[in-house]
């Protein structure tokens, strides 16, 4: 599989965004050589980034009892390794502008890109945001749903978090957020 490059969809990135990205690529390294970022990179460096969204979701999974451990064993990484991804500084002019990413790493930005088009309603200045791939994990998981359900995920709780960060963080977006809920798991949400 050749690797695909993506530059065009960081060219309206939060910061946030940028970072994550940059850390999965750290957290990939350790256990890929032919792509920067992946479905599991990105989804650990959740666990090491500092954004809101980022460290909601690292309180989480350890409530949810999502096992961390199996995920980081399976991408020979250890909770060391992200915590010392988590504590380095991440200058703005040090982020690269493209990642050879895989399949499923270019399926998920574009559906994160889906949700910001969506939400930004012809607002050129709304930025791609971690929200937005959060989202993408919980609602469209695509070839990786058995890979969360074996890790301890349930979507709907998830979902149901996720709600209620959002809320909080966004809640000019809850509606949008919650349809979506709706639309995928067919029950309303359980708060």
């Amino acid at each position: 599989m050749i690797p695909a490059e993506i530059s065009s969809g960081l060219s309206n990135c939060s910061l946030e965004l940028k970072r994550l990205l940059a850390r999965a690529r750290l957290i990939n390294h350790y256990y890929e050589r032919d792509f920067d970022i992946s479905f599991s990179s990105m989804l650990l460096a959740f666990l090491a980034n500092r954004d809101p969204v980022s460290q909601w979701f690292s309180e989480y999974v350890k409530g949810a009892g999502i096992d961390v451990r199996r995920i980081l064993n399976e991408r020979h990484v250890n909770q060391q390794i992200i915590e010392d991804i988590g504590s380095r500084t991440l200058l703005p002019e040090l982020l690269q502008p493209t990642y050879r990413q895989t399949t499923s790493t270019t399926i998920y930005l574009s559906f994160a890109d889906k949700f910001r088009e969506s939400l930004a309603k012809g607002d050129a200045t709304y930025q791609l945001n971690v929200h937005h791939l959060m989202a993408v994990y919980i609602y469209y998981p695509w070839v990786h749903e058995r890979d969360l359900i074996r890790w301890g995920f349930k979507r709907v709780n998830w979902s149901t978090a996720f709600l209620i960060k959002m809320l909080s963080l966004y809640p000019n977006e809850f509606r949008f957020w919650k349809e979506l809920h709706r639309r995928n798991f067919r029950v309303e949400p359980g708060f």
